[in-house]
């Protein structure tokens, strides 16, 4: 519990780790761990979709290789963190696992957190903005019991290899679209119905924040090219990168 009673919420999103990293990934995958060792402890993880690049949970096996990963949530959770888990568009079928692993939502859906002095809308933001409309057809694909049908009848390679096509297409914002996506943001943000003071979202892979009277809308920036995440505590949120060091 932070001072004033306040909770602090760690939000993070976007960090796309793969099944069988490169050397560079491993470097960021450490760096990750770091970031879980300094969430330890926090009152509230959350984390906010496409944290895996690739999930899919086969009925009688685990797909093999993020035990690493695993480990370090697996450390959050026993030093006493709440963490929660809203699945994106790549790793949505991991929310019925994290449910059992770690107690999170059942469905990995959006979720209403009233922490760190905010009522918090968390969302993965695929769809919402309109950056991508191969994105957006995924999402309605693995978003959907039909889907999920279609997906177990395939070979795993065979579904392994279609995520690895679509995940080539998951980076950094350009200048230009960047600046797109805050514009489409401020247009949304006025729009957006519910009880909430932050809706926070990941998926654009560019950290910006717009503000319409007295709601706020925020993106996480991910961890490809950068180390972003969101800290709320005492009534405010703010945007960082763990590059720039990591206290809270």
């Amino acid at each position: 519990m932070g001072n004033n009673g306040y909770e602090t919420v760690l939000l993070v999103a976007d960090t796309h780790f793969h099944l069988d990293p490169d050397p560079e990934e491993r470097i960021r995958l450490r760096r990750f761990l770091s970031f879980l060792e300094m969430s330890a402890g926090v009152d509230h993880l959350v984390l906010l979709g496409d944290i895996f690049d690739f999930w899919f949970d086969y009925p009688h096996f685990r797909l093999k290789g993020y035990d690493d990963l695993l480990h370090g949530l697996d450390l959050v959770r026993d030093a006493g963190t709440r963490i929660h888990f809203v699945g994106g568009n790549h790793d949505i079928w991991a929310s019925g696992y994290f449910h059992r692993r770690y107690g999170c939502s059942e469905n990995g859906g959006p979720l209403t957190l009233n922490a760190g002095g905010l009522r918090m809308r968390l969302i993965h933001g695929d769809g919402m903005l309109g950056r991508d409309l191969l994105y957006r057809c995924f999402r309605w694909i693995v978003r959907r019991r039909l889907g999920i049908i279609c997906a177990k009848s395939l070979h795993p390679e065979i579904l392994f290899a279609i995520s690895t096509w679509l995940s080539g297409r998951s980076r950094m914002a350009t200048r230009d679209e960047a600046s797109r996506i805050e514009t489409l943001a401020a247009r949304r943000l006025p729009r957006m119905q519910g009880d909430w003071d932050l809706a926070v979202i990941g998926h654009v892979h560019h950290p910006f924040i717009v503000e319409h009277q007295s709601r706020k809308l925020a993106a996480l920036g991910g961890w490809l090219g950068r180390e972003g995440y969101g800290i709320a505590r005492e009534g405010r949120f703010e945007l960082r990168d763990f590059e720039d060091g990591p206290p809270i």
